[in-house]
Protein backbone atom coordinates (compact mmCIF):
# COMPACT_ATOMS: atom_id res chain seq x y z
CA UNK A 1 0.00 0.00 0.00
CA UNK A 2 2.93 2.59 0.68
CA UNK A 3 4.64 1.91 -2.08
CA UNK A 4 1.52 2.09 -4.54
CA UNK A 5 0.32 5.38 -2.73
CA UNK A 6 3.90 6.94 -3.20
CA UNK A 7 4.54 5.76 -6.81
CA UNK A 8 0.74 6.90 -7.64
CA UNK A 9 1.52 10.82 -6.27
CA UNK A 10 4.74 10.72 -7.82
CA UNK A 11 3.61 9.75 -11.25
CA UNK A 12 1.40 12.55 -11.00
CA UNK A 13 -2.09 11.67 -10.09
CA UNK A 14 -4.01 15.10 -8.97
CA UNK A 15 -7.29 13.20 -8.05
CA UNK A 16 -5.16 11.37 -5.69
CA UNK A 17 -3.04 14.38 -4.06
CA UNK A 18 -6.99 16.12 -3.85
CA UNK A 19 -8.20 13.30 -2.19
CA UNK A 20 -5.43 12.60 0.30
CA UNK A 21 -5.22 16.16 1.21
CA UNK A 22 -9.08 16.44 1.76
CA UNK A 23 -9.02 13.39 4.09
CA UNK A 24 -5.75 14.54 6.02
CA UNK A 25 -7.90 18.25 6.49
CA UNK A 26 -10.53 16.13 7.80
CA UNK A 27 -8.39 14.09 10.13
CA UNK A 28 -9.34 10.91 8.15
CA UNK A 29 -5.47 9.99 6.81
CA UNK A 30 -3.53 10.19 9.50
CA UNK A 31 -2.10 6.64 8.24
CA UNK A 32 -1.38 7.39 4.72
CA UNK A 33 0.18 10.96 6.22
CA UNK A 34 2.55 8.81 7.99
CA UNK A 35 3.48 6.92 4.75
CA UNK A 36 4.40 9.53 2.97
CA UNK A 37 6.17 11.94 5.24
CA UNK A 38 9.51 10.36 5.21
CA UNK A 39 9.64 11.52 1.36
CA UNK A 40 8.27 15.24 1.80
CA UNK A 41 11.78 16.54 2.72
CA UNK A 42 13.57 17.32 -0.73
CA UNK A 43 11.10 20.20 -1.69
CA UNK A 44 11.69 24.39 -1.18
CA UNK A 45 8.76 25.71 0.45
CA UNK A 46 8.61 29.74 -0.17
CA UNK A 47 6.00 31.75 1.64
CA UNK A 48 4.01 34.77 0.32
CA UNK A 49 2.83 36.77 2.61
CA UNK A 50 1.27 40.64 2.87
CA UNK A 51 -1.81 42.95 3.38
CA UNK A 52 -4.82 42.46 1.51
CA UNK A 53 -4.53 43.25 -2.67
CA UNK A 54 -0.68 43.75 -2.24
CA UNK A 55 -0.88 41.01 -5.30
CA UNK A 56 0.16 38.26 -4.07
CA UNK A 57 -1.39 35.61 -6.23
CA UNK A 58 -0.53 37.81 -9.19
CA UNK A 59 3.13 37.67 -8.26
CA UNK A 60 2.59 34.06 -7.82
CA UNK A 61 1.16 33.37 -10.85
CA UNK A 62 4.18 34.88 -12.38
CA UNK A 63 6.42 32.81 -10.32
CA UNK A 64 4.77 30.14 -11.49
CA UNK A 65 5.55 30.73 -15.58
CA UNK A 66 9.47 31.42 -14.32
CA UNK A 67 9.41 27.77 -12.25
CA UNK A 68 7.87 26.27 -15.37
CA UNK A 69 10.25 27.86 -17.63
CA UNK A 70 12.99 26.21 -15.81
CA UNK A 71 11.04 22.73 -16.08
CA UNK A 72 10.79 23.18 -12.31
CA UNK A 73 7.33 21.21 -11.06
CA UNK A 74 5.46 23.44 -8.40
CA UNK A 75 2.93 23.45 -5.99
CA UNK A 76 0.79 26.31 -4.80
CA UNK A 77 -1.10 26.38 -1.20
CA UNK A 78 -3.33 29.76 -1.05
CA UNK A 79 -4.60 30.42 1.94
CA UNK A 80 -8.12 32.26 1.47
CA UNK A 81 -10.74 33.44 4.46
CA UNK A 82 -12.99 30.49 5.33
CA UNK A 83 -16.61 31.03 4.44
CA UNK A 84 -18.93 30.97 7.35
CA UNK A 85 -21.73 28.87 6.00
CA UNK A 86 -19.47 26.34 3.53
CA UNK A 87 -15.91 25.65 5.73
CA UNK A 88 -14.84 26.40 2.50
CA UNK A 89 -11.97 29.10 1.04
CA UNK A 90 -14.19 32.30 0.43
CA UNK A 91 -11.91 33.89 -2.68
CA UNK A 92 -10.25 30.79 -4.31
CA UNK A 93 -6.99 32.07 -5.79
CA UNK A 94 -6.96 28.84 -7.83
CA UNK A 95 -9.12 31.20 -10.36
CA UNK A 96 -6.38 33.91 -10.52
CA UNK A 97 -4.16 30.97 -12.24
CA UNK A 98 -6.26 29.54 -14.24
CA UNK A 99 -3.39 29.13 -17.41
CA UNK A 100 -1.73 26.64 -15.46
CA UNK A 101 -4.95 24.49 -14.37
CA UNK A 102 -4.52 21.76 -17.52
CA UNK A 103 -0.14 21.64 -16.53
CA UNK A 104 0.20 18.39 -15.05
CA UNK A 105 3.53 19.65 -13.22
CA UNK A 106 1.38 22.61 -11.48
CA UNK A 107 -0.66 22.03 -8.42
CA UNK A 108 -2.45 24.82 -6.88
CA UNK A 109 -4.80 24.12 -3.64
CA UNK A 110 -6.94 26.57 -1.73
CA UNK A 111 -7.81 26.32 1.69
CA UNK A 112 -9.94 27.92 4.15
CA UNK A 113 -8.48 29.35 7.18
CA UNK A 114 -10.87 27.61 9.31
CA UNK A 115 -11.08 30.82 12.05
CA UNK A 116 -7.06 30.52 12.48
CA UNK A 117 -5.53 33.88 13.32
CA UNK A 118 -1.70 33.09 12.10
CA UNK A 119 -2.32 33.87 8.09
CA UNK A 120 -2.56 30.07 7.31
CA UNK A 121 -5.15 27.29 7.56
CA UNK A 122 -4.04 24.86 10.83
CA UNK A 123 -3.46 22.08 8.52
CA UNK A 124 -0.98 24.22 5.82
CA UNK A 125 2.21 22.08 6.97
CA UNK A 126 0.32 18.75 6.59
CA UNK A 127 -0.78 19.67 3.22
CA UNK A 128 2.76 20.84 2.22
CA UNK A 129 4.21 17.70 3.00
CA UNK A 130 1.73 15.83 1.17
CA UNK A 131 2.05 17.81 -2.04
CA UNK A 132 6.04 17.87 -1.18
CA UNK A 133 5.97 14.07 -0.97
CA UNK A 134 4.43 13.98 -4.55
CA UNK A 135 7.63 15.37 -5.88
CA UNK A 136 7.47 19.02 -6.49
CA UNK A 137 10.37 20.87 -6.72
CA UNK A 138 9.00 24.30 -5.57
CA UNK A 139 5.73 24.88 -2.85
CA UNK A 140 4.38 28.52 -2.65
CA UNK A 141 2.46 29.39 0.31
CA UNK A 142 0.49 32.33 0.20
CA UNK A 143 -0.83 33.48 3.03
CA UNK A 144 -4.45 35.48 3.70
CA UNK A 145 -2.89 38.73 4.47
CA UNK A 146 -3.84 39.65 7.99
CA UNK A 147 -1.35 41.57 8.70
CA UNK A 148 1.10 41.65 12.04
CA UNK A 149 -0.32 38.23 13.04
CA UNK A 150 0.91 36.17 10.12
CA UNK A 151 4.26 34.94 12.02
CA UNK A 152 3.14 31.50 11.36
CA UNK A 153 4.16 31.54 7.69
CA UNK A 154 7.99 31.42 9.07
CA UNK A 155 6.93 27.81 10.77
CA UNK A 156 5.59 26.24 7.31
CA UNK A 157 8.56 27.25 4.98
CA UNK A 158 12.19 28.00 4.12
CA UNK A 159 12.20 31.33 3.27
CA UNK A 160 9.52 34.35 3.91
CA UNK A 161 8.42 36.77 1.26
CA UNK A 162 7.34 40.03 2.37
CA UNK A 163 4.72 41.98 -0.25
CA UNK A 164 3.97 45.08 0.25
CA UNK A 165 2.71 48.30 -2.16
CA UNK A 166 3.32 51.93 -2.19
CA UNK A 167 0.37 52.58 -0.56
CA UNK A 168 1.59 50.87 2.39
CA UNK A 169 4.03 53.34 3.89
CA UNK A 170 2.20 54.12 6.76
CA UNK A 171 1.67 50.48 7.97
CA UNK A 172 5.37 50.09 7.98
CA UNK A 173 5.61 51.08 11.30
CA UNK A 174 3.13 49.25 12.68
CA UNK A 175 4.22 45.77 11.02
CA UNK A 176 7.85 46.29 12.48
CA UNK A 177 7.08 43.72 14.99
CA UNK A 178 5.68 41.63 12.50
CA UNK A 179 6.46 41.02 8.63
CA UNK A 180 9.20 43.60 8.62
CA UNK A 181 10.58 41.39 11.57
CA UNK A 182 10.52 37.39 9.57
CA UNK A 183 10.85 38.62 6.48
CA UNK A 184 13.61 36.90 3.99
CA UNK A 185 13.07 39.49 0.97
CA UNK A 186 11.14 42.61 0.65
CA UNK A 187 9.33 43.26 -2.37
CA UNK A 188 7.35 46.51 -2.97
CA UNK A 189 4.51 45.25 -6.07
CA UNK A 190 2.21 48.18 -7.83
CA UNK A 191 5.54 50.36 -8.62
CA UNK A 192 4.03 51.53 -11.25
CA UNK A 193 2.20 54.06 -8.43
CA UNK A 194 3.32 56.75 -7.06
CA UNK A 195 5.52 56.74 -3.52
CA UNK A 196 7.34 52.93 -4.26
CA UNK A 197 10.59 54.69 -4.38
CA UNK A 198 9.59 56.47 -1.32
CA UNK A 199 7.92 53.35 0.42
CA UNK A 200 11.16 51.21 -0.36
CA UNK A 201 13.65 53.85 1.09
CA UNK A 202 11.39 54.03 4.39
CA UNK A 203 11.19 50.06 4.78
CA UNK A 204 14.83 49.86 4.23
CA UNK A 205 16.13 52.10 7.07
CA UNK A 206 13.35 49.93 9.49
CA UNK A 207 14.70 46.92 7.69
CA UNK A 208 18.38 47.81 8.41
CA UNK A 209 17.48 48.67 12.09
CA UNK A 210 15.25 44.89 12.69
CA UNK A 211 17.97 42.90 11.34
CA UNK A 212 21.12 44.61 13.20
CA UNK A 213 23.74 42.08 14.22
CA UNK A 214 22.48 39.58 12.10
CA UNK A 215 23.69 37.73 9.42
CA UNK A 216 22.48 39.24 6.34
CA UNK A 217 19.95 41.68 5.66
CA UNK A 218 17.14 41.07 3.25
CA UNK A 219 16.99 42.68 -0.33
CA UNK A 220 14.09 45.27 -1.19
CA UNK A 221 12.87 45.05 -4.28
CA UNK A 222 10.43 46.82 -6.67
CA UNK A 223 7.59 45.13 -8.96
CA UNK A 224 4.81 44.98 -10.98
CA UNK A 225 3.12 42.09 -11.11
CA UNK A 226 0.64 42.32 -13.88
CA UNK A 227 3.23 43.47 -16.48
CA UNK A 228 5.78 40.99 -15.00
CA UNK A 229 8.22 43.81 -14.43
CA UNK A 230 10.89 42.82 -11.24
CA UNK A 231 9.47 38.78 -11.39
CA UNK A 232 12.70 37.38 -12.51
CA UNK A 233 14.57 39.54 -9.90
CA UNK A 234 12.36 38.19 -7.17
CA UNK A 235 12.55 34.62 -8.68
CA UNK A 236 16.45 35.05 -8.70
CA UNK A 237 16.76 36.43 -5.52
CA UNK A 238 14.55 33.32 -3.85
CA UNK A 239 17.37 30.58 -5.21
CA UNK A 240 20.40 32.74 -3.99
CA UNK A 241 18.57 33.06 -0.58
CA UNK A 242 18.07 29.52 -0.69
CA UNK A 243 21.64 28.53 -1.91
CA UNK A 244 23.24 30.78 0.96
CA UNK A 245 21.10 28.82 3.55
CA UNK A 246 21.86 25.52 2.12
CA UNK A 247 26.09 26.52 2.01
CA UNK A 248 25.50 27.91 5.74
CA UNK A 249 23.75 25.49 7.60
CA UNK A 250 20.82 27.65 8.45
CA UNK A 251 18.06 26.13 6.33
CA UNK A 252 18.87 22.68 8.11
CA UNK A 253 18.32 24.76 11.23
CA UNK A 254 15.32 26.27 10.13
CA UNK A 255 13.85 23.08 9.45
CA UNK A 256 15.35 21.83 12.67
CA UNK A 257 13.37 24.54 14.42
CA UNK A 258 10.16 23.83 12.67
CA UNK A 259 10.18 20.23 13.44
CA UNK A 260 10.37 21.07 16.85
CA UNK A 261 7.70 23.64 17.23
CA UNK A 262 5.26 21.27 15.52
CA UNK A 263 5.79 18.58 17.89
CA UNK A 264 5.30 21.15 20.30
CA UNK A 265 1.79 21.85 18.74
CA UNK A 266 1.02 18.18 17.95
CA UNK A 267 1.52 17.82 22.04
CA UNK A 268 -0.65 20.66 23.14
CA UNK A 269 -3.47 19.56 20.28
CA UNK A 270 -3.46 16.12 21.31
CA UNK A 271 -3.95 16.60 24.85
CA UNK A 272 -6.47 18.96 24.40
CA UNK A 273 -8.40 16.17 22.28
CA UNK A 274 -8.02 13.66 25.20
CA UNK A 275 -9.06 16.08 28.17
CA UNK A 276 -12.05 17.35 26.38
CA UNK A 277 -14.26 13.88 26.95
CA UNK A 278 -17.78 14.26 27.45
CA UNK A 279 -17.72 13.59 31.48
CA UNK A 280 -15.46 17.01 31.65
CA UNK A 281 -17.87 19.03 29.01
CA UNK A 282 -20.39 17.67 31.43
CA UNK A 283 -18.88 19.27 34.60
CA UNK A 284 -17.93 22.74 32.46
CA UNK A 285 -21.81 22.62 31.87
CA UNK A 286 -22.50 22.50 35.98
CA UNK A 287 -19.80 25.16 36.73
CA UNK A 288 -20.94 27.77 34.37
CA UNK A 289 -23.79 29.74 36.34
CA UNK A 290 -24.72 33.08 36.32
CA UNK A 291 -23.16 33.53 39.93
CA UNK A 292 -20.02 31.90 38.25
CA UNK A 293 -19.63 33.63 35.09
CA UNK A 294 -20.07 36.68 37.72
CA UNK A 295 -17.51 35.03 41.02
CA UNK A 296 -14.89 32.73 38.91
CA UNK A 297 -12.65 33.84 36.18
CA UNK A 298 -12.09 31.90 32.99
CA UNK A 299 -8.65 30.72 34.36
CA UNK A 300 -10.19 29.78 38.17
CA UNK A 301 -12.94 27.93 36.16
CA UNK A 302 -10.24 25.93 33.96
CA UNK A 303 -7.99 25.17 37.53
CA UNK A 304 -11.27 23.57 38.46
CA UNK A 305 -11.94 21.12 35.74
CA UNK A 306 -8.06 20.37 35.65
CA UNK A 307 -7.34 17.38 38.14
CA UNK A 308 -4.87 18.20 40.91
CA UNK A 309 -1.33 16.46 41.09
CA UNK A 310 -0.77 13.90 43.52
Amino acid sequence: MKKNLIAELQDGNSNILSNLISAVENGLAAKQYSEIYPYSHDTVRIGITGPPGAGKSTLINQLITLIRNEDKSVGVISVDPTSPFSGGAILGDRVRMNQHALDPDVFIRSMGSRGEMGGLARMTHQVADIIASSGKDIILVETIGVGQVEAEIIQNVDMTVVILVPESGDDIQFMKAGPVEYGDLFVINKADREGASRVAAVLRDYVSDAFEGRSYTPEILLSTATEGDGISEIYKQCWNFIDNLKKSGNLKRRRRNQYFSRVRNNVRDELEKRFWTEDVTGDLEKLISDDDQRTHSPSDTARRLIPKEN
